[in-house]
């Protein structure tokens, strides 16, 4: 079931994060788009690829939506000095990542946060070792060689969710940050060069669960938070 706007409220003090399964057909889901979104809808190819951008923009839309009790279609967004989306009247906080077939939306009144979501690579894929810090890079080789692409992918969604609150998302090199190791609470560990341009306010990671063959983590900036987790 696609979630209904009227259902969907955020409190001070609370992030809410929604995850879905992107979908090709949902009656009236096309509407949700603006006239940019759906010219990019239109003019992409392969059924995946266009099921995975419908459903991350509506659902976007939706969430938004509900939570400002604002028809969703009518919702008119900016980008801020890197690019992050933002809405010029409102407060609201957001973030949008996708990958694979999944979809996640973070959402939070108080606190600028960001989400990423990642497909987990097959074992054999080549990874891009070098966003990892020295410090990650150490503790990656002592993980076996099985379990090494979804470990990498631990350390990608923390590494971009933070960047992605900060606003600056790949300006920053990632290997400048160091977060928790997989399987330990997430965590912003260091940030060389912070004091150049890194977040004044604290940092708050959360992994979010995802299922089987996905990673997802989300950031935010400031006091802490409650995390809640909303799905389709």
């Amino acid at each position: 079931m696609w979630p209904e706007a009227s259902d969907i409220s955020v409190r001070p003090g609370e992030c809410h994060v929604w995850t879905a399964r992107a979908v090709s057909v949902v009656e009236g889901l096309s509407a949700l788009l603006d006239a940019r979104e759906r010219r990019v809808y239109e003019s992409l190819t392969g059924a995946p690829v266009r099921a995975q951008y419908l459903t991350a923009h509506a659902l976007l839309r939706t969430v938004l939506g509900g939570a400002l009790d604002r028809d969703p279609a009518s919702l008119v967004f900016a980008a801020g000095p890197h690019g992050k989306p933002y809405l010029p009247d409102s407060a609201l906080e957001f973030s949008l990542s996708h990958s694979g077939d999944m979809v996640a939306v973070a959402l939070a009144p108080d606190a600028p946060v960001g989400v990423d979501v990642q497909q987990v690579p097959e074992p054999s894929a080549e990874l891009p070792l070098p966003v990892l810090s020295a410090g990650e890079r150490a503790v990656y080789e002592r993980v076996p060689a099985s379990e090494r692409a979804a470990a990498f992918t631990s350390y990608w969604v923390r590494k971009e969710a933070v960047l992605k609150a900060t606003g600056e998302g790949l300006r920053v090199d990632p290997s400048r940050l160091t977060v928790s190791a997989p399987g330990r609470p997430a965590r912003l560990l260091g940030w060389r060069g912070r004091d150049e341009g890194g977040p004044r306010l604290p940092v708050r990671l959360h992994d979010v669960e995802t299922g089987e063959g996905y990673r997802a983590a989300v950031a935010l900036l400031g006091g802490p938070h409650r995390i809640v987790r909303r799905s389709r």
